[in-house]
């Protein structure tokens, strides 16, 4: 009499997103909570201490199996050049802000300026723009949540996605089509 066996099961892909701050984190929750999808986001606060070693040590803390299915996120402002040199010379999706992940929060109300801005000129600009008028970092009231949701597309155009050194740009809009494309994926 043959064995009952069970058919091999396929795990779900693992998100895996290092983040630099408090800020990045508190969005990459808000958007696992939004997306619902059959991947497990895990978001870590790494800062500026992030190597390979890190990365791989994250990655296997995920991994049940060799063959675990995880997508790394590196998600960083692009306010540091020596960290942002570091993060394109890994071998992991990188996600980067400049000059930090405000701009992306701005894009989702005008279309960010071409012209170098700081961090915190572009914390001052977003204030400036309804619901972001009590804003405070590592924080997102259920207001700005539902802009953010409501507008990521919109986002998308409203900024450069190039990286530079010398404007604002965001990658996110990377990360959102990823999650977008993966949602459409378990309908």
């Amino acid at each position: 009499m043959p064995k009952n066996t069970r058919p091999n099961r396929k795990m779900k892909p693992i998100i895996l997103v290092l983040c630099e701050g408090e800020t990045e984190e508190c969005y990459v929750d808000f958007l696992k909570q939004r997306y619902r999808l059959p991947i497990k986001i895990v978001s870590r606060i790494v800062g500026g201490k992030i190597n390979s070693r890190l990365i791989s040590r994250h990655k296997k803390e995920l991994a049940l199996t060799n063959s675990e299915n995880i997508a790394c996120f590196l998600m960083y402002d692009a306010d540091v050049k020596s960290v942002v040199d570091y993060l394109v010379t890994c071998k992991e999706n990188v996600i980067l802000s400049r000059p930090c992940i405000e701009v992306w929060f701005l894009a989702h109300s005008k279309k960010v300026p071409s012209k170098d801005i700081s961090s915190e000129q572009c914390v001052n600009m977003l204030k400036k723009e309804i619901p972001w008028t009590d804003y405070k970092k590592g924080k997102l009231s259920s207001e700005q949540q539902e802009l953010l949701w409501d507008k990521r597309n919109m986002a998308g155009k409203n900024i450069r996605h190039e990286l530079s050194e010398d404007r604002p740009f965001s990658t996110i809009n990377d990360f959102i089509s990823f999650l977008e494309l993966n949602s459409h994926k378990t309908k």
